[in-house]
């Protein structure tokens, strides 16, 4: 069975001569009788055409039928050219006959009305297992089964009163007392009837396994728990399931003949449509796809696993398209649920921690002031410095520890710039070799022609010290410690491994000969508060941290170790095709510049005792200094006309408007305005992901009075 000549290879060679005889394609079938080729039956089709396994069984009936039919009708033939005599017409037209009835598979007979075999040929006997002798001895309904013996004699009185019965069915009783299947075409002649009579019970049992086969299949795909749709080449929906249908409250009939991607599955979600009709038009082509995605649907939004596949046939053709979908709503939901109670958990554990380490240093920086105080009433001067430079130093502890916390939850302030990592190592080599100790050796691999990232250098410092004393510590025998740095184009699959967008990066990585990590180590490395180090040792911030930091700059750190052989880790940061910061661009520390006659600024903040101290920096290099509590009344100043030169001003704000939204205000009203943001805490949506927009900029608390001054004066110049 041939469905097109034209794709199959087995008619190649003469596609010209059979589409000129309009056998686009065709079906043909041997007849084989006491294993010889009789005859050969062709079914031609001038279209392409399917032939389906009942369209065989009909040919192969067909077929059989007109053998017995062509060989009756030219014994006929013969017996009626036999003019010699009438008596070897006879014989001779009785050879024949006999010989088709004799070697026929199918099964013939004679019988008359009243309800007997009178001739029967051999294949009654084969099929049935009966001889021909208790056939004929016994009426015909004997051997029909109990359920069909009442249309059998319907069929009986019908060939009675002259009505041919053709393709009637019926099971007939073998021997051994099984059954089966017949088919008659029947007739009567002379108060006879005369049959052909062929075994269908294979045909039957293949017909009723087709039946079951494609019950079973409707009922798995009415009864799936996903999503399922059937759609033809073009996309256009030819069926679904209950499942899907219910999730937006249609009928079947409601989609189906509509293209898959302008149903109401998709229509509600901007965007999704076109994304589903790429995703169709790929599978038309033969490429299954997958995709997760959020969608719109009458009952609200739920998130999906959803994958579309390709259907061939047996040549390899698409024939059809089967869209799934996954419903993973509340699977994500409890994800959710479980990273909320795993932040809850490490909150739990940073109370704690907390309390210890600021309990530790508030005590030596109110220990100092108390000291300060007394030193200062006793008239002891000489001792003041020891206990402000302690108290200093605390600060300036707290203020590490705040900053190491706030990148480990990815809410510090950022001040990228232009960054040269290699000038940055190389300005902080001796700071590493200082800190490593003289057991380990430390070499810097600088890459030539390294491309610049757009990064917070003091971040980058503070993460590549954190690397060194991690390696530092893997060594406790000393060691060889290596920072390199390189340039590296991540094209698809390399940015899909490291949860990056392709492009170029640089890396900078810092690697170790020490113990190495086991792979559950560095599956729970970047964990908050996760340590293998002694109690007192570590507080399994220093890698969140890092990744933090890396993750909000666009980049990505990695893990490679193995264990006896040491540990390599890398942050890939997004290059930047900027210049780099120079030395001399970085201001350095100096005397307090004074202000220019008549420069004011503006101070916001919520906090009394900041408003105090920064306004009293302010007065004394000569500034006028105004003072708000909120963002409602800074604002008002800057709608009176006064003159501001720069607004101060923290992010987090009381009264409905936080410093952000001043800003913005008060750049509608003076567009040239210039903006200090002063913040210990700063939500990344608060400051743009923690980057800042230009004219605007970030002193992060607690700062140095100095250091403010200096930086106001930058920006008013």
């Amino acid at each position: 069975a041939i469905p097109d000549v034209t794709l199959d290879p087995r008619t190649s060679a003469s596609v010209d001569q059979l589409i000129a005889i309009s056998a686009r394609g065709f079906v043909n079938l041997p007849l084989i009788e006491h294993d010889q080729l009789v005859a050969l039956f062709f079914v031609l089709s001038a279209q392409p055409r399917e032939w389906p396994p009942e369209d065989v069984a009909f040919i192969r009936n067909v077929a059989e039928r007109t053998r017995s039919a062509v060989e009756r009708r030219r014994a006929e033939l013969r017996l009626r050219d036999l003019t010699a005599s009438l008596e070897m017409q006879v014989a001779a037209r009785t050879r024949e006959r006999d010989q088709v009835w004799q070697a026929s598979r199918d099964m013939l007979c004679v019988a008359n009305f009243q309800g007997f075999f009178i001739n029967l040929n051999p294949a009654w006997a084969t099929t049935l297992g009966w001889s021909l002798e208790e056939m004929r001895q016994r009426p015909f309904i004997d051997f029909v089964h109990p359920d069909d013996q009442a249309q059998t004699l319907i069929a009986a009185a019908g060939l009675t009163a002259g009505k041919s019965q053709l393709s009637f069915e019926n099971r007939y009783r073998c021997k051994d007392g099984s059954y089966r299947w017949l088919s008659w075409n029947a007739v009567t002649r002379q108060d006879l009837i005369y049959a052909n009579v062929r075994d269908i019970t294979t045909e039957k049992a293949q017909a009723a396994e087709l039946v079951r086969s494609r019950t079973t299949l409707r009922t798995l795909f009415e009864t799936s728990y996903q999503l399922q749709a059937l759609l033809g080449p073009d996309g256009t929906v030819r069926d679904a399931n209950a499942v899907w249908l219910d999730a937006i409250g249609v009928a079947s009939d409601d989609v189906v003949g509509l293209p898959f991607w302008d149903t109401p599955w998709f229509s509600q979600t901007p965007d999704l449509p076109e994304l589903i009709r790429q995703a169709v038009e790929a599978a038309a082509a033969g490429e299954s796809r997958t995709m997760n995605f959020t969608v719109n649907l009458p009952g609200g939004r739920r998130s999906y696993d959803f994958s579309v596949r390709p259907l061939r046939d047996p040549a390899g053709r698409v024939v059809a398209i089967v869209p799934e979908a996954v419903d993973t709503t509340d699977r994500i939901e409890a994800e959710e649920k479980l990273r909320q109670s795993q932040k809850m958990e490490a909150v739990g554990q940073l109370t704690g921690g907390l309390a210890h380490d600021f309990n530790n240093l508030l005590t030596g920086i109110t220990g100092s002031l108390e000291l300060l105080q007394t030193r200062i009433a006793q008239g002891r001067i000489g001792e003041v410095d020891r206990y402000v430079t302690a108290a200093q130093g605390a600060a300036r502890r707290a203020a590490a520890l705040t900053h190491r916390l706030l990148a480990f939850s990815r809410r510090q302030t950022l001040d990228p710039k232009p960054t040269d990592a290699n000038r940055l190592i190389a300005g902080l080599e001796d700071l590493v070799r200082r800190t490593v100790g003289p057991a380990v050796a430390v070499e810097v691999v600088a890459a030539g022609g390294l491309w610049n990232t757009l990064v917070d250098s003091s971040q980058l410092e503070n993460a590549l010290l954190n690397l060194c004393i991690n390696a530092r510590d893997a060594m406790p025998e000393g060691g060889q410690l290596t920072i390199e740095t390189g340039n590296r184009w991540l094209d698809d699959r390399a940015a899909h491994d490291r949860e990056l967008t392709p492009g170029q990066y640089i890396s900078v990585c810092v690697s170790d000969n020490g113990t190495g990590m086991p792979p559950e180590v560095i599956a729970r490395a970047f964990d908050p508060f996760f340590t293998t180090k002694p109690i007192g040792m570590g507080t399994g911030l220093g890698l969140s941290m890092i990744y933090g930091f890396a993750r909000q700059s666009g980049g990505q750190v990695r893990i490679y170790s193995e264990v006896g052989a040491g540990t390599m880790v890398c942050l890939y940061l997004p290059r930047h095709l900027g210049e780099a910061e120079s030395a001399d661009d970085v201001t350095q520390p100096g005397p307090a510049p004074r202000a220019k006659r008549g420069e004011t600024v503006l101070v916001v903040d919520d906090e009394p005792t900041v408003r105090m101290l920064v306004a009293e920096v302010l007065e004394d290099l000569g500034y006028n200094a105004m003072e708000a509590g909120d963002g409602p009344t800074g604002l008002k100043i800057l709608q009176s006309g006064i003159r501001v030169d720069l607004l101060v001003t923290d992010v987090g704000l009381p009264s409905g408007m936080n410093g952000r939204q001043l800003a913005e205000a008060a750049r509608a009203l003076r567009p040239a305005l210039k903006v200090l943001f002063i913040t210990g805490y700063a939500e990344n949506a608060v400051l743009s992901h923690g980057h800042l927009q230009p004219g605007m900029h970030v002193l992060t608390k607690p700062f140095a009075m100095d250091a403010l001054a200096s930086r106001i004066r930058a920006l008013i110049a």
